[in-house]
């Protein structure tokens, strides 16, 4: 096992206030425990270990997300110090590195991206719609909204950065697909990405907060980013927009990916690293819980593959393949790959379940694929068979679960 990518909380503060942030505002607060910054022992760690990793299983790229709270809360010289020793370091073995940066733009300017351009520091905005959308949930510590802020950062950003920036949405779907997506080309975006919104069983959605998710069939999600998928495809060759989610979804169902962390059967390799260096699995399983992914691996002391070993991180490396039971019969597996690992978790038993967003999976997938067939040539047709959400429903509906074996890997998912 191995990863091939790091993020880094290279700040523990942050200038936003988000509502729905699974850092500050949803039952964890072990970031009071943090450093407010990494240290030069830490990041010297870091690049150490990521080396060692890399040659130990052969790698030859690695890379490193420099993520917060606000990355941009750090100075200058930790950016060019951690890119210059990394790049320096990981040549000599004939590896290269790629470093990216994600933020909430508010503290962007002409210096930030020359500093970037120079490192090769690839920038990713986060920006929630239109401005009444955004401004609900992505205010500051005083409770105003971040539109215009960001929205000028990111200006700046695309008028300054070689690479231009990425943009990623966590969606609401009270709002007007219509005029959301309208948003996106009046932004002149170019890649654009939509994050479904954290949410597990013991934490619901916003829109399933009153419903029986085990037994609805409600896709309210998938209503929702149909539209606006709806609104893309046609439009796609003349807009330029690339919507990762969307094209990740389509590469699936044609063969040409394996995944990432949301969909597919690929391997989830990254892990996080605190500030005060604690080597943790991916950031958005804090959701389960204050404290749920502390555990004794730092990178002070410990291997990443040492780490890979622990048991939050094992389940969720093996996201994609350690299943629920009815997750490995469903005829989407090989798609869904049983979404994200941390919207399937509940307190009674673990990481045992379907996602809790498992038929607005389905009801989207089903959706893109059928439209995906409907524009392919007749001879490509023919290598396809159409499935309707409702036959993907019915069919799980009627599967005899009693009779069908757990999984050997069960009780890891049981565990938690």
């Amino acid at each position: 096992m191995f990863v091939n990518c790091l993020v880094l909380k290279i700040a523990s503060r942050c200038n936003l206030n988000c509502t729905y942030c699974y850092m500050y505002n949803k039952g964890d607060n072990t970031y009071l425990l943090q450093p407010k910054f990494m240290s030069n022992e830490v990041t010297d760690n870091i690049i150490n270990k990521a080396l060692e990793h890399c040659v130990e299983n052969n790698l030859n790229n690695f890379t490193f997300a420099f993520h917060g709270g606000e990355p941009l809360l750090c100075d200058e010289s930790f950016f060019t110090g951690f890119v210059q020793k990394a790049n320096d370091l990981f040549k000599e073995k004939s590896i290269t590195c790629d470093f990216i940066l994600q933020t909430n733009g508010i503290l962007l300017t002409k210096e930030w991206c020359e500093l970037f351009n120079s490192l090769g520091v690839r920038v990713g905005i986060s920006l929630d719609g239109y401005k009444e959308i955004n401004d609900k949930n992505r205010i500051d510590h005083k409770g105003r909204g971040s539109y215009d802020k960001v929205v000028s950062g990111l200006e700046i950003a695309q008028n300054e950065l070689k690479q231009k920036p990425g943009v990623l949405s966590v969606f609401d779907i009270s709002s007007d697909p219509q005029k959301y997506y309208q948003n996106l080309i009046d932004l002149n975006l170019r890649h654009f990405n939509l994050l479904w919104p954290h949410a597990n069983y013991e934490q619901l959605p916003e829109a399933y907060l009153d419903t029986d998710v085990t037994n609805s069939n409600n896709t309210l999600y998938a209503d929702w980013l149909i539209q606006i998928f709806d609104l893309w495809y046609t439009k796609k060759a003349e807009t330029k927009i690339s919507i990762v989610i969307f094209e990740g979804i389509i590469n699936l169902l044609l063969n040409s990916s394996s995944g990432n962390e949301d969909f597919g059967t690929e391997d989830n390799r990254t892990l996080v690293i605190e500030t005060n260096g604690g080597i943790e699995a991916v950031g958005a399983l804090k959701l389960c819980g204050d404290g749920f992914t502390k555990n004794d691996a730092n990178i002070k002391t410990h291997s990443l593959s040492d780490a890979l070993n622990t048991d939050l991180a094992m389940v969720y490396h093996k996201g994609h393949k350690y299943l629920n039971k009815k997750c490995t019969h469903c005829p989407l597996v090989e798609v869904c790959g049983g979404g994200h690992v941390h919207t399937r978790y509940k307190k009674d038993n673990g990481f045992d379940n379907v996602s809790v967003y498992c038929k607005d999976y389905m009801k989207l997938i089903t959706h893109i694929q059928n439209a995906v067939y409907d524009s392919l040539p007749i001879q490509y047709q023919e290598q396809w068979e159409k499935i309707t959400y409702e036959e993907v429903l019915s069919y799980l509906d009627n599967l005899d679960m009693e009779n069908i074996d757990n999984p050997s890997y069960s009780d890891q998912l049981l565990s938690f």
